[in-house]
């Protein structure tokens, strides 16, 4: 159930995001895409701009599947990194030299190296990624267990998205940066943060099975199908 203030927000919503995503954008920007609804977002504003898409997984994989999907209904051309077990583990050792973190982090870092070196070598210079919209439209099932054990999930959100600059954006500008790459979050927006903070925890936990409903309505009114 969303409510009709919540219905009325939503163009706004999306007019937030398409902003915020046009203001990180020049002539060498490339996205890290996985074919998910927060880079296809992102994807979906940009794409009659010259824009590079870079996306990564192993052979096989459901990203790679879903962003060839999305990129051919746009008739988009995207860079395929095809990641190999040595590749991945090579990269290990030097995410780890860069940042010596949790494994789980460290692991989470591989693909941001990979795409970011790729991007580098391409002539990109700045990097979009979708850090924040996990935070914003309650995406996580961590979320749903917080809010199902009666605990303020309201207050984990709030500090969560106030804490990603010294975690998952710091450690992504750190890769990034290693390879003279810029790295933007267009969903790290904190008048887009002010106005969800308004919706009803419960509507923005509305659907668990395909999560982030309030973005996907905004997406749709962006053109995402």
């Amino acid at each position: 159930f969303v409510s009709i203030a919540t219905i009325l927000m939503i163009s706004e919503i999306a007019e937030i995001l398409s902003k915020s995503t046009k203001d990180c954008y020049d002539q060498k920007t490339a996205i890290s895409f996985s074919g998910g609804i927060d880079s296809t977002v992102i994807l979906t504003v940009l794409q009659k701009e010259k824009i590079g898409i870079f996306t990564l997984g192993i052979k096989g994989s459901q990203d790679l599947e879903n962003s060839r999907k999305i990129a051919d209904e746009m008739k988009l051309k995207i860079t395929e990194i095809i990641a190999q077990e040595k590749q991945i583990l090579d990269t290990y050792a030097k995410v780890c030299q860069l940042l010596p973190l949790d494994m789980l982090i460290v692991e989470i870092l591989i693909p941001v190296y990979l795409v970011a070196k790729a991007a580098s070598e391409a002539g990109y210079k700045n990097l979009l990624f979708g850090s924040g919209a996990e935070e914003v439209f309650a995406g996580y099932e961590k979320y749903y267990r917080t809010y199902e054990e009666g605990k303020d999930v309201e207050l984990m959100l709030k500090e969560e998205f106030r804490t990603l600059p010294e975690r998952d954006i710091k450690y992504v500008k750190i890769i990034c940066n290693h390879f003279g790459i810029e790295p933007k979050f267009p969903f790290y927006n904190k008048e887009l943060a002010d106005l969800m903070f308004k919706v009803p925890i419960k509507e923005r936990l509305d659907n668990r099975k395909i999560k982030k409903g309030i973005l996907r309505k905004a997406a749709a009114l962006l053109g995402v199908s």
